[in-house]
Formats: structure tokens, sequence, C-alpha cells
């Protein structure tokens, strides 16, 4: 196989493991792709290194941070914020050798959200349309991080699909006596792809009886979906960014971050999201097998609402989700 034909790898992508909140100078296990990762806070930052010490074995996270190293449990090892090993108590006169490191991953600060590539990224982190996170008219809050028991591709379906609402969503975000879907442009990018849906819903979460909805979806490959919602006849805009971060190949840690171009007046706007979510997570649990099949021929499916859906399929068909362990 020629290095042109070589299927991307999932290691080879940016994906977030916690918000920035979340770390501090305790050292904290994460996993990523079947990694366990071990992220800490020193004065250079974070730093998210595999979570083993290169002596034994021992897990870093089980130690401490002190004077901006973490000291691995089991010997006392040190290793500084790029993972070199400054300190080997047992034999403090001797030098220390050029291979004892820890093993560092890459790590940026994005979004309120950290970010790790466990390989030399291939694409950036994923943008957000219409540049909001720098539009001064826009507030943004990381309103919810949540573990679902499925993979991140599965995750990912369900947020780019628009026919599940009359009925998993009924009353809700789609009129189950009006479960038709039109048909939508889908419009390929190097990054992903986007598509624009406009629907009659019913919205009982704003009291928004059959109001024109327009979901304009934008899908950057490979896990992460972005929600722009319009309603006809208002200027308020929300938009929701979900990454689906794939934990382990049958786990997924979900974050979205809303961006709102008004002050949210309704006070249970998480609540009544979050209750949305669980709707979801218990049908999207359900599914077997949890992760996407490789081959399109696996399932069926139906040309205009499994559009997207048909179109990631075939970009994960070049994407290869194996071995993971072996990074």
């Amino acid at each position: 196989m020629s290095p042109a034909s070589k299927p991307k790898r999932l290691s080879q992508f940016w994906h977030p493991i916690a918000s920035i909140e979340e770390i501090s100078e305790q050292p904290q296990r994460f996993t990523l792709l079947d990694q366990n990762l071990v992220a800490f806070r020193t004065d250079a930052g974070i730093s998210v290194f595999k979570d083993l010490c290169i002596h034994r074995g021992a897990a870093l996270s089980l130690g401490e941070v002190r004077n901006g190293c973490i000291v691995c449990p089991y010997h006392g090892w040190e290793y500084d914020a790029t993972g070199a090993c400054v300190k080997i108590p047992a034999q403090p006169d001797k030098p220390i050798p050029a291979a004892a490191r820890a093993i560092p991953y890459r790590v940026a600060e994005k979004y309120g959200v950290v970010w790790v590539a466990l390989e030399e990224p291939i694409q950036d982190i994923p943008h957000i349309p219409l540049d909001l996170d720098t539009d001064p008219d826009y507030t943004s809050e990381l309103f919810s991080i949540l573990d679902w028991n499925t993979s991140a591709g599965r995750s990912t379906e369900n947020s780019m699909d628009v026919s599940h609402f009359p009925f998993v969503h009924p009353n809700l975000l789609g009129d189950p006596d009006h479960p038709e879907q039109e048909p939508y442009d889908l419009h390929a990018e190097d990054w992903g792809q986007w598509f624009v849906v406009p629907n009659a819903f019913w919205r009982s979460v704003d009291q928004t009886q059959n109001a024109i909805i327009t979901y304009t979806y934008t899908h950057v490959y490979p896990f992460t979906m972005h929600l722009h919602v319009t309603t006809e006849g208002s200027d308020d805009i929300i938009s929701v960014m979900v990454i689906a971060s794939p934990t382990e190949a049958k786990r997924t840690r979900v974050f979205r971050i809303v961006f709102r171009n008004f002050v949210e007046t309704n006070p249970n706007f998480v609540s009544d999201y979050l209750h949305i979510l669980e709707q979801d997570r218990v049908v999207v649990e359900s599914i077997r097998p949890e992760e996407i099949p490789a081959s399109l021929k696996e399932e069926l499916h139906i040309k205009v609402p499994d559009l997207s859906s048909i179109a990631f399929r075939r970009w994960l068909e070049n994407v290869d989700t194996q071995g993971l362990a072996e990074i």
C-alpha cells in the first residue's frame, strides 16, 4: 500500500479529554482511543502523558506533582512537563539515561476544552462555523460532558440525524403526525460536510408551535458536529458544538458547547436539553453493534434521511479504527 493510499488513523486527529477546569496539579487518568493517559497542570501549562512510568510501568496518575514535575508513586522518578526524567532517587549522583522519559502527547486548550492528539495531527482542531467563537455578539458555554456506552461514530450519527426527531423526541423537536423528511443538498468539504434542513417542528421546550426551524449541520470529520439553529421571525440564533471523543471502542465522552447571540432567559435550558439527550442516550446505547459497520452493505440506508450518514460512512471506510491499543 502506497503512503498516499494508506488509511488515516483516528490517532492522527485532535480529540477532547476534559474541560480545562477539570485539570489541576493533582494527576488524573483519562482514556482516549483505549489508551490510558495522565493529565496534570504545572506552571508550564497542561501536560498529557501515557499513564505509565518508563521504569516499571506504574501508573503516573497515582503519583503527585511536585516542583513542576510528576512523581512516580512506585520509585519516585520525577518527570518534567516535557516528559524528561530529571530525578532518580535511588541513584541521585548517577547520570540519567537518555531513554528515561515519559511518553508525552500533543495537547492544546481551545473552546474551554483540553484537546489531545496521540500522533502528529493531520487536521487542525475542529473550527467553529461563521467564526462564532471570535464574534463579540456571541457568548459561549461548555454546558454538558456526558459518557455514553456507544462508539463515537454512532454518537456522531445521532447528532446529524433529523428524521428521528418525531419518534425519539415527539412533541419536543418533531411532530409524530408529520415525520416526512424533505430532501436536502449535501456539500462536501476537505474537512467534512455540511447541509441545511428546514422543517416545521413542534417546539414545546420553548413554547413555539409549528415554527420554521432551520438547522444548518456542519460535520467536521471525524466526530464533531455543529448544529446552527435559526427560527423564522426571530433574530435569536443558537449554535451547539457537539464533540464525540472516542475514549474506547464502545464508550464515548461527548462534549457540548453552546454559542448564543442573546441572553438565555429560560432557567431550564440545560435541564431541558439534558432531558432530550437522555432520550437519545437510551436509544443510541441500544444499537448493536455499538461500532459503525466497516462496510455500507452491512446496514440498510434510505437515500434522503441517511444522505449525510452515508457520506460519513464512506469516509470512515478509509480510516483505520482498529488496533488502537498498539499506538
